[in-house]
C-alpha cells in the first residue's frame, strides 16, 4: 500500500565509511533501529538499511529513476538561468563533498524532494560486494584542480592496506532463504543519517518540495492535480505537460 519499492532509487554494492560530506565517520544502523521489528529474527545485529542519501561509488541506479534524475538536472539548469543572482540557499550551498561528482548533489536534491532512498548492505565482516580503491582515486574533473581534494589522512577505505573482505551475500538474508527482508523491517535513515520513521521522512520531503517549488519553480497558479509528482520532474518546476 505504501509502495516502498517505487521509492527505491538504487542498490549500493558498498557500505560508505563516511557521510556525504566525507568528513564524518558513518555508523550504520542495526536491526533494533527498524521502526517495525522482525518477528522471525528479533535479535539485534547488522542489517541492510534504506538511506535517503544516494551514492556514486559502486551503485546500481534503476532506469526510471536515472531518467527522472536526467530530466530533473536538465530542468534545474534551465531554471538557474532564470533565477536571481542570489538563488535559494539550498541551491547555493553544498551538502555533498567535492570528492564526489557534482551530479550527486542533484541526485540528493531529487531524493529529498521525492522521499527516495537507496538500499545499502549492513555492517558485517564482508559488508560490500565491491571495493573502492582510494589509492586509484581521481577527482571529478569539475573539481580536480581544487586543493581540498587531497586524499584524507589515514583514509583506508578500500586501500591496499585496508582491504575488506567482499560479501557473498550483499543485502539478502540467508536465514530467510536468501530473501530481502520486507522494507518495513529495515532501518530508514534521513539524508543526514538520522534514523526516522516513514511519516517523518514524508513530512520532510513535503516541506523540501514546497520550498523547492516556491524558490525555483515559481509555483503560483497551478492546480493541485498539476502538482502531482511526475516522472519527468516537471511538477517540481511548475511546468505543465
Amino acid at each position: 500500500m505504501q509502495e516502498w519499492d517505487a521509492r527505491l532509487m538504487g542498490i549500493s554494492l558498498d557500505l560508505p565509511s563516511t557521510y556525504l560530506n566525507d568528513s564524518t565517520a558513518f555508523t550504520p544502523p542495526t536491526k533494533k533501529d527498524a521502526e517495525r521489528q522482525s518477528t522471525e529474527n528479533p535479535a539485534d545485529g547488522p542489517t541492510s538499511f534504506l538511506w535517503q542519501a544516494p551514492n556514486s561509488d559502486a551503485v546500481l541506479f534503476f532506469g526510471p529513476k536515472w531518467i527522472e534524475l536526467h530530466s530533473f538536472v536538465s530542468r534545474l539548469f534551465d531554471a538557474q538561468h532564470r533565477l536571481p543572482a542570489s538563488p535559494a540557499a539550498f541551491l547555493s550551498s553544498k551538502s555533498v563533498s567535492k570528492r564526489y561528482p557534482a551530479w550527486l548533489e542533484h541526485a540528493l536534491r531529487l531524493c529529498r524532494a521525492r522521499g527516495y532512498w537507496t538500499l545499502y548492505p549492513g555492517d558485517s565482516p564482508g559488508n560490500g560486494m565491491a571495493t573502492v580503491h582510494t589509492e586509484l582515486y581521481r577527482a571529478p574533473e569539475e573539481y580536480e584542480e581544487e586543493e581540498e581534494l587531497v586524499p584524507a589522512s589515514g583514509g583506508e577505505r578500500g586501500s591496499a592496506a585496508g582491504q575488506k573482505q567482499l560479501a557473498r551475500e550483499l543485502v539478502l538474508d540467508h536465514r530467510a532463504g536468501g530473501l530481502l527482508p520486507p522494507f518495513r523491517e529495515l532501518p530508514l535513515l534521513s539524508w543526514e543519517g538520522e534514523v526516522v520513521g516513514l511519516e517523518e521522512l514524508d513530512r520532510a520531503a513535503a516541506e523540501y518540495t514546497a520550498e523547492f517549488r516556491g524558490s525555483v519553480g515559481g509555483c503560483e497558479d497551478l492546480e493541485p492535480l498539476e502538482l502531482r509528482a511526475k516522472s519527468s520532474a516537471a511538477d517540481l518546476f511548475c511546468e505543465r505537460e
